[in-house]
C-alpha cells in the first residue's frame, strides 16, 4: 500500500475521531478503550506493510494475470490465421469472451491498423493504451508471422478498481484493515466488558472517599447503571458479605443475603425501581439474617445518580438500622394487646358485676332495685307524654306445693323455666322482674290494659303448655299462672300505685280460680 492509500484510508477516521471530540459524545469505558486497540492493531499493520510490503498490489497481480491470459489467446489467434480458418478463429474469440467474464471485447488488428475481426462491441470499450505499452485493463498483444509482425490482439477488461466510494473501499488493501479493525473492535468491546465487570472497582475509588462511607452509621452501598455493587461501606459488608463471596463487582440482586431478605423479581427490588424509573425510592423494609441466627431490620432508601449532562450513572442505596426500634414497637404491641385484653376482661367483669348486681342470681330477671331504676324514667316519660305504660304482675299458682312435694331444687327449676316463659314471650323494651318468691312483675311501655291483657293471656298459655315440660327432672309436672295488668291513668302519680293496683288484681284472680287473666278495675280494693 503507498502513502497516498494510507493517507486516504487514515482520513475518515481522523475526521471521525475528530467529530467526536467536538461533540462531547460519552462512549463506554469498554467501548473507548476497544477503539483505541483496534486503532493501535490497524496502525502496526499499516506500518508493517510500508516496510515489508504484507499486502499484495492487487492490481499488477490483475495486470501480470490478464497479460497471462491474453498472450494464450493469442498463440490461439495466430495458430487459426496461419490455417485462415476465420469461422474458427470467431468461434475461438467468442467462447474466451464467454468463458472469462473480466474481458469485454476483443479485437484483431492488422498492422496497418485495419480491424479484421471483433467480438462484443470492441470499437466502444477499447481505448489504444499510450505509447502501445499494455495497460491493466487495456492489453494489446503482438501477432507475429515467418515476415514479420502481422497486427496485434487487442482486449478490453472491465476496470479493475471500479470509481466512486464503492470501488475505494472494495480494494483488498483497505477492506481487509477495515474488516479486521471493526471485527477486532466488536471482540475487544465484547471482551473487556466482561473483564470489566470482575476488575476491583474499588480500585478507581479514592481512599479517603471510603474511608468516609465507613464513617456513616448507615449501611451504603453505590451501585452502578447495571445494578453492580460499586461500593459498600463497612456496616454494610458486616451485614451482608460472607466468607468467599465478597461484595463488589457482583449484582446487588445476586448477593444471597439480599436475595433472601427481597425474595420475588429483582426488577422490582427498591434499587431496580429507582433506576428504571430514575426517581428516588424511600421507606422499604428489609429483614437482613444473620450469621449468629439474629435479624438486622432497615428502611431502604435509594437515590439514582446522576452526571453533569443528567445521564443516570447508577444509584445510592442507604440502609438504616431500626432493629431496636422495631423491637420497641413489637413490645409496644404486646403491651397494647396485653393492655386490651385486660381492659376487655374488666370489662367483663364489670358486666358480670353490673348482671349480679341488676339480675336475680336464679332466674337472671331483673331484681327489685334495677327494677325500680328503670321503671322510675319510663314512668315519668309516659306521663309527661300522656302516652300508654302498663305493668302486669304474675304469681306461680300453688307454688308452695312444688317446694313441699318436689323439694326445693324442684321449686327453683320451676322458677327458672318459668322466667324463660314470660321473657320468650316480650318485646326487647319490656322489663321482667323477680319482685319477690315466685312473683314476677312486667312493665309494657306503650300499651294500652286491652293490649297488655293479650299479652298476658298469651303468656299464661305460654307458661300452661311449655313451662312444665321445661322441669325435665319431674315429667308430667304441671305449672300455672295467674296475672294481673293495671295501666297509667291520669289520677296515678306514683309507679308504686300502678303496681298496687296490678297486684289487687292478680289477688282477685287468684280468688276467682287461678290460671287466668284479671284486669283491674274500680272497687277491687274491697275484694283483694
Amino acid at each position: 500500500m503507498n502513502t497516498l492509500s494510507i493517507a486516504k484510508w487514515c482520513t475518515p477516521w481522523r475526521l471521525s475521531w475528530s467529530w467526536l471530540r467536538r461533540m462531547r459524545v460519552q462512549l463506554p469505558p469498554a467501548l473507548r478503550v476497544s477503539l483505541g486497540l483496534s486503532a493501535l492493531m490497524i496502525s502496526c499493520l499499516l506500518v508493517l506493510d510500508i516496510a515489508f510490503d504484507l499486502l499484495p498490489d492487487q492490481t499488477a497481480l490483475q495486470q501480470q494475470l490478464r497479460l497471462r491470459v491474453s498472450e494464450n489467446l493469442a498463440i490461439q489467434v495466430a495458430v487459426l490465421l496461419e490455417g485462415g480458418d476465420s469461422r474458427a478463429l470467431a468461434k475461438t474469440l467468442n467462447a474466451s469472451l464467454a468463458r472469462e467474464p473480466s474481458m469485454r471485447s476483443v479485437g484483431i488488428r492488422s498492422a496497418d491498423g485495419a480491424l479484421v475481426l471483433q467480438v462484443g462491441e470492441h470499437t466502444r470499450h477499447w481505448v489504444a493504451p499510450p505509447a502501445g505499452e499494455s495497460m491493466v485493463d487495456y492489453v494489446r498483444v503482438p501477432l507475429l508471422s515467418g515476415k514479420g509482425r502481422w497486427g496485434d490482439v487487442e482486449i478490453s477488461y472491465r476496470p479493475v478498481n471500479p470509481g466512486g466510494l464503492r470501488g475505494f473501499f472494495a480494494q483488498p488493501a483497505v477492506l481487509l484493515p477495515l474488516l479486521l479493525g471493526f471485527g477486532a473492535l466488536l471482540l475487544f468491546t465484547l471482551y473487556l466488558k466482561r473483564v470489566f465487570s470482575y476488575l476491583d472497582p474499588s480500585s478507581v475509588i479514592p481512599e479517603r472517599v471510603r474511608q468516609a462511607f465507613d464513617a456513616f452509621a448507615e449501611g451504603v452501598m453505590v451501585l452502578d447503571a447495571e445494578g453492580r455493587i460499586m461500593l459498600a461501606n463497612a456496616v454494610l459488608r458486616a451485614w451482608i458479605e460472607r466468607a468467599g463471596a465478597p461484595l463488589l463487582g457482583r449484582a446487588a440482586h445476586e448477593v444471597p443475603a439480599l436475595k433472601a431478605a427481597l425474595p420475588g423479581n429483582p426488577k422490582e427490588y427498591p434499587w431496580a425501581v429507582a433506576i428504571a424509573t430514575r426517581a428516588p425510592v424511600k421507606g422499604g423494609y428489609i429483614e437482613l439474617a444473620q450469621e449468629s441466627g439474629s435479624t438486622i431490620t432497615a428502611t431502604v432508601n435509594c437515590a439514582p445518580v446522576f452526571d453533569a449532562t443528567r445521564k443516570l450513572r447508577g444509584c445510592i442505596v442507604t440502609l438504616d438500622d431500626v432493629t431496636e426500634r422495631e423491637n420497641l414497637n413489637r413490645q409496644m404491641v404486646g403491651l397494647f394487646a396485653e393492655l386490651n385484653e385486660s381492659k376487655a376482661q374488666i370489662e367483663r367483669q364489670n358486666e358480670e358485676l353490673r348482671r349480679l348486681a341488676t339480675r336475680d342470681p336464679l332466674t337472671g330477671c331483673l331484681n327489685r332495685r334495677a327494677f325500680s331504676e328503670k321503671l322510675d324514667p319510663l314512668f315519668a316519660a309516659a306521663q309527661g307524654a300522656t302516652t300508654a305504660l302498663t305493668l302486669i304482675i304474675t304469681d306461680i299458682d300453688h307454688f308452695k306445693s312444688f317446694n313441699d312435694r318436689y323439694g326445693h331444687a324442684v321449686g327453683d327449676q320451676v322458677l327458672q323455666v318459668f322466667a324463660r316463659s314470660l321473657s320468650s314471650g316480650l318485646r326487647e323494651c319490656d322489663l321482667l322482674c323477680r319482685y319477690g318468691g315466685e312473683e314476677f312483675l312486667i312493665v309494657l311501655p306503650g300499651l294500652d290494659a286491652a293490649q297488655a291483657a293479650e299479652v298476658a293471656e298469651r303468656l299464661r298459655v305460654e307458661v300452661g303448655e311449655r313451662a312444665g315440660k321445661g322441669v325435665r327432672s319431674t315429667p308430667g309436672l304441671a305449672i300455672t299462672a295467674s296475672f294481673g295488668v293495671a295501666s297509667l291513668t291520669a289520677d296515678i302519680t306514683d309507679p308504686a300505685q300502678i303496681i298496687e293496683r296490678a297486684d289487687q288484681a292478680m289477688y282477685v284472680a287468684k280468688r276467682s280460680g287461678r290460671n287466668r287473666v284479671t284486669q283491674w278495675a274500680e272497687g277491687m280494693a274491697q275484694q283483694a
